[in-house]
């Protein structure tokens, strides 16, 4: 009996001397998530690519390219928080524009240095429509500058149709290697609708505008 009580009592001994049991946070040396830790202008293409990482504008030419105008690209949000984060020296505002008979649409526009920069328009699934580029040190695919004279570009005329609504008696041309970049000429004193001859084109068009469209809209939106 009593060697029975001793070996009962050595183990109770040892699990008293232990103490009771605690929950001690866990603790893990692997790195934090790579993908928690990107900054907030880099994203992960859809189709699982390589991350691109997004530089806010804060100055000097603005380029505008068939996959964007600046830090803007398809993937961004209409969104005046996130236009302010990629232009954080500007000043972006929300406002409405009314074109033709229609109800106003909304906008956001950007201004830099107490000038125009963009305007941006909604679409109707809620992203991005358009950003126009009407003042300001902007760059087209190629280098180009508004003001350009349209000899000097390397248009040619069927690579040129009528504006429309807010373009109207202006010529709008794309170049096929830039889809989504519409540059709009304007020819002075020119008012009979359609595309002015070449002649003219070359003697008098201007560049006074680009117009930038996502891939899925630039080929049925006016410009």
């Amino acid at each position: 009996m009593t060697l029975r009580l001793a070996l009962l009592a050595a183990p109770l001994a040892l699990l008293a001397a232990c103490g009771p049991a605690e929950k001690t946070p866990a603790t893990s040396s692997a790195k934090p998530d790579a993908t928690a830790q990107a900054a907030p202008e880099a994203a992960r293409p859809a189709d699982g690519s390589a991350v691109i990482k997004i530089t806010p504008y804060v100055g000097g030419p603005l380029q505008v390219a068939a996959a964007g105008v600046g830090p803007i690209t398809a993937a961004t949000a209409f969104d005046q928080p996130t236009i302010q984060a990629l232009f954080p020296k500007a000043v972006v505002k929300a406002a409405f524009i009314h074109v033709g008979d229609g109800p106003p649409g909304p906008i956001i526009t950007v201004e830099q240095d107490n000038a125009p920069l963009l305007e941006i328009g909604k679409s109707a699934d809620g992203g991005i429509a358009e950003i126009r580029l009407a003042a300001g040190d902007v760059r087209g695919p190629k280098g180009e500058s508004l003001l350009a004279k349209w000899a000097a570009l390397g248009f040619t005329r069927d690579q040129c149709r009528a504006g429309e609504g807010r373009t109207v008696n202006q010529t709008i041309c794309v170049r096929p290697e830039a889809p989504t970049v519409s540059y709009v000429f304007g020819v002075p004193g020119w008012t009979k609708g359609g595309v002015p001859d070449e002649a003219t084109l070359k003697a008098k068009g201007q560049l006074n505008e680009f117009v930038w469209r996502p891939a899925e809209t630039a080929q049925v939106g006016a410009a």
